[in-house]
Parts: C-alpha cells; sequence; structure tokens
C-alpha cells in the first residue's frame, strides 16, 4: 500500500539562507541610457527684453514730450530764457537789466522815443530778472545783446551784490561750460556750489519730462478746468497767471509784471501789520565776488563802445532802514566802481521821482502805478544831456 507524505516546511541555518541577489549589472545591461542635449544659453534680448522695452517706451515718451515744448514753455515759462531771447529778437537801441526792481518798475513802452545825444532810442527792452545778481546780469548781456545797444542801463540796488546768496536760476538758464570755467577761477569760495548747480541743471535738461513736469502740470489744469470747471482754482489761477506772462514775454518788450505785485500797496500790508522785519536777500551781507562780474560786464561794455549807466534803484525808506549797514557797504562799492572805472552812477531817491509808500507792493518791489510814475520820470532823465545834466 503507498504511503502518502505531506510537504513540511524545513528550516536551514540562517547561514545557509539564500539571499537576494544585489548585483545590479543585470539590470543596467537592460536599461537603455538617452542622453538630453543642454538647452542652448539664453541671449542678451530674451533675457533683458522687458527692461529695453521699457527703456525704449520712455525715450519714445521724452522725444513725444519735447516736441511740444513751445505747449509747456506757454503754460511755465523760464523768464530767463524767454526774456533773452527776446531782447535778441532785434538790435535794441537801450537796454535795461537788472532784478525784480526793474522786472516790476520799467515799462519800457513809455520810456521808447527818448533821445541819447540826438538820437531817437525807439527800441527799448527791459530785462529784469527776478532774483538775479550782478554775475547773472553780466551772462544774461552777453547772450541777449549779439548787436551791443547804444545804451545800457543796470538798475542796481544792494542785493546784486550780495555774495551771501546766488540764484541757481542763472546756472540753468545763461551759463556755458565756459561760464563754469570763468566761475571755478573767479569765485573759488563759490566754486563748488556753482560746479554743482550747472551740473544738475544739464541733468535736468536731458529729460523733457523732467524738464516740462511743470508745465505740463499746469496745462493739465487748464484742460481739467474747462471739464470741470472751478475743480482746482489755484492751480488755475497760477497757470493763467502764468500763461499771460509767457505771451507778453513772447510778444512784448521784456515788460510782464507779476500779479501780485502790480495791484500791491505797501501802505495796506503795513496797515494790517504785515510789513516783514528782514529782507532774505540781504542776509549774510559781503560783497566782492560778484563785484567781479560787475567789473566783466563794464569790459564787455567798452569793448562793444556801449554807454553803460549804474542807476541806484528806489526802494522803501523802510528797507534802507532795516538794513543800512547793507545798503551803506552796497553804496561804498558803487562810490569806488565809479571812481576807478569811470562809470556813470546815478543815486535816484524817491524823493526825486515822486514815490511815495503807496507805489510800492512790498519792502522793494513798484506796483503798477509805481512803475508807471518811475518810467514816466526815466523818459526826459535820459534825454537829457549825458554829460551831466541828469541828476546824479
Amino acid at each position: 500500500m503507498e504511503t502518502q507524505t505531506t510537504p513540511r516546511e524545513v528550516r536551514l541555518p540562517l547561514e545557509a539562507a539564500p539571499r537576494p541577489r544585489t548585483d545590479p549589472q543585470p539590470i543596467l545591461k537592460s536599461l537603455t541610457v538617452v542622453t538630453v542635449p543642454a538647452a542652448p544659453p539664453v541671449g542678451f534680448w530674451r533675457r533683458n527684453r522687458t527692461i529695453i522695452l521699457f527703456a525704449i517706451l520712455l525715450v519714445a515718451v521724452d522725444f513725444a514730450i519735447g516736441a511740444f515744448a513751445s505747449l509747456w514753455q506757454r503754460h511755465s515759462p523760464d523768464d530767463y530764457a524767454m526774456k533773452v531771447a527776446g531782447c535778441a529778437r532785434s538790435p535794441r537801441d537801450l537796454v535795461f537789466v537788472g532784478g525784480s526792481p526793474v522786472a516790476e518798475g520799467i515799462d519800457p513802452d513809455r520810456i521808447a522815443g527818448s533821445t541819447w545825444h540826438g538820437r531817437r532810442l525807439d527800441s527799448v527792452y527791459a530785462m529784469g530778472l527776478s532774483g538775479g545778481t550782478t554775475s547773472d546780469f553780466y551772462h544774461a548781456i552777453r547772450r541777449a545783446c549779439p548787436t551791443p545797444p547804444k545804451v545800457l542801463i543796470y538798475g542796481i540796488t544792494a542785493s546784486d551784490l550780495n555774495d551771501g546768496r546766488n540764484e541757481p536760476h542763472g546756472p540753468y538758464s545763461l551759463w556755458s561750460w565756459g561760464d563754469m570755467a570763468r566761475w571755478v577761477r573767479l569765485r573759488p569760495e563759490a566754486r563748488e556750489w556753482g560746479v554743482r548747480h550747472f551740473l544738475l541743471a544739464r541733468m535736468g535738461q536731458a529729460s523733457n519730462l523732467f524738464r516740462y513736469r511743470h508745465g505740463i502740470r499746469m496745462w493739465a489744469a487748464y484742460m481739467v478746468d474747462e471739464s470741470l470747471p472751478r475743480s482746482c482754482p489755484e492751480a488755475m489761477r497760477e497757470a493763467d497767471e502764468l500763461r499771460e506772462r509767457a505771451d507778453r514775454l513772447l510778444s512784448g518788450n521784456g515788460y510782464a509784471p507779476a500779479r501780485g505785485f502790480s495791484v500791491g500797496n505797501y501802505v495796506a500790508v503795513k496797515a494790517a501789520g504785515l510789513a516783514p522785519d528782514r529782507f532774505p536777500y540781504l542776509a549774510h551781507y559781503r560783497t566782492g565776488g560778484h563785484v567781479k562780474y560787475l567789473h566783466l560786464l563794464i569790459d564787455w561794455c567798452e569793448a562793444n563802445h556801449v554807454e553803460l549807466i549804474l542807476m541806484d534803484m528806489p526802494v522803501t525808506a523802510d528797507l534802507e532802514r532795516i538794513h543800512a549797514a547793507e545798503f551803506a557797504e552796497y553804496r561804498t562799492r558803487l562810490i569806488e566802481i565809479e571812481k576807478t572805472r569811470n562809470v556813470r552812477v546815478i543815486h535816484v531817491s524817491r524823493d526825486m521821482v515822486g514815490l511815495t509808500d503807496n507805489d510800492f507792493a512790498d519792502l522793494i518791489h513798484m506796483n503798477l502805478n509805481g512803475a508807471r510814475k518811475f518810467s514816466d520820470w526815466l523818459k526826459p532823465m535820459i534825454s537829457r544831456d549825458p554829460a551831466g545834466s541828469a541828476p546824479s
């Protein structure tokens, strides 16, 4: 009889147990190695195209802004540049130059037709550069008078010679690279100021968007006011006055008084208790640097056979009282110039013209009535014998 056996579990010793094969060779032999090509290097354009396109857009916008330069200038005129260009448009018989007392106080239309050595002075221009110094007026005259005038009257005042101040508008609108080099040579104490403001001006003028930013804002105020009247009244008043000033400068004789000064009255200012006790343009008063440019202006007049008169402009009695020491030093300088350079100086007092505080808008600026009175007094004064019958 056949015996049936059942399978049974057979345990082997541990060292005899079969081990899993760890040799990877058979598996690796069964794989196919695929070589992935390296990605091509990214070109300059693909890496930087966003930045490049943005830069191109900025340049295009800047060119577009520059194409409308006359529009922006009409809404925010550069008084210095426009007056220099206006004076240079045609030969002038008589040119007035000076700071804001000239800008507000001399109306050339009321002076045209006066005579000088028997010759009529029909073409008269007033180049009053508000805030300017004697240094600025020298640079302005050289550019504004390619044809030298017969007579140049510099309406000078104490603040023009104050080395404690310089006007950044001069380097911006009037200087060339040669002018900067001359400044560095003549004004070592103000060398850093001159170089810094000149270079900042060149950088600012390199971008039309930056250069005309205020004009764009004034134009925008005009456009908004047309659609939404009285929506921005303060900006609109400023824009309207600037546009009127630009129109007068483009077509006139340099006389474009500020509205505030035209209607102001110093008597009313004092009655309201608002009269200032200091004039900031005479702060830290010292002279010497700007006087060097007065000598350069005298040299230019002598070289071009231009009759130069220094006219000490009338100001309020309060200003001369508040800054008595400053005016004393200033007039000492005028006397030195008169004696050493043989330049005629006319000291114009308020009494000579008949000016009172009612004829001034503030400490130094004449109002419209004062400008008319002073200009009407100037016409016959100029026509008198230049050799000495005019008051001095």
